[in-house]
């Protein structure tokens, strides 16, 4: 008995490591804002975002991840389709860069064990902490302080193997952050409602800033167990 158990535990063990891949590379795409200020809409990326990124595939359906990466935070008033932001010359123009660990969960199986390259739709669930720049004081005397964020990103993507040790994918990545100052719109307020009493609406309390990662990911594929390497013709 104890015999057929030692078996079984060895056999799971061996399943788990032929499952085990690690991947290591770069994304490279753009980034948006939704917030107080300008366009509301979710996905638009206006700015250069990039970063690397991390993958510990536990089996063929799951992935643990981890990213660094830097994101540009652009908006303008201007853009806006709400009247009465179209009111305000204002504006944000910043970066971001942000950590994220979280789960990749892979719509088919995704097993670098079939001599057919495996691709699949995916989906992302994560925790993000971000640093970003906040302006303090008033329109005429401010400085900017830095602050640390946190986020709950999710998200969607497809990747495929492209070669025996590379893999593209192409996702989006949306934050929703718990945080109402990630664009400043608290420190216009005061100035805004000076002249203006009327348009209390310009920054609303009870909504958070969201910003949004659409883009390409390049990853490198290593520590396949031997069968794995077997080249394809």
């Amino acid at each position: 008995m104890g015999k057929n158990y030692l078996f079984l535990v060895f056999m799971w063990i061996a399943n788990l490591s032929q499952a085990q891949l690690h991947e290591v590379g770069i994304s490279f795409g753009g980034s948006n804002y939704a917030g107080d200020i300008g366009s509301t809409t979710l996905i638009r990326p206006n700015a250069t975002a990039y970063g690397i990124l991390y993958k510990y595939n536990k089996n063929p359906r799951i992935a643990y991840r981890a990213s660094i990466t830097s994101m540009g935070i652009k908006a303008d008033n201007a853009d806006s389709s709400d009247k009465i932001r179209q009111l305000f010359d204002v504006t944000v123009d910043k970066r971001i860069t942000e950590f994220t660990a979280g789960i990749e969960f892979n719509f088919f199986e995704f097993n670098f064990s079939h001599w057919k390259r495996p691709r699949t739709p995916y989906f992302i669930f994560e925790l993000a902490f971000f640093q970003y720049e906040k302006a303090e004081g008033i329109a005429t005397d401010y400085s900017y302080k830095s602050k640390i964020g946190v986020a709950f990103p999710f998200g969607f993507g497809y990747k495929a193997q492209i070669s025996d040790h590379f893999i593209v994918g192409i996702e989006t990545r949306i934050r929703y952050t718990f945080t109402d100052d990630l664009d400043d719109s608290l420190f216009y307020k005061e100035e805004v409602l000076k002249n203006h009493p009327e348009n209390s609406k310009f920054n609303n309390p009870d909504t958070n800033d969201w910003y949004a990662f659409t883009g390409i990911t390049l990853t490198y594929t290593f520590g396949r167990p031997l069968y794995y390497t077997t080249k394809r013709n």
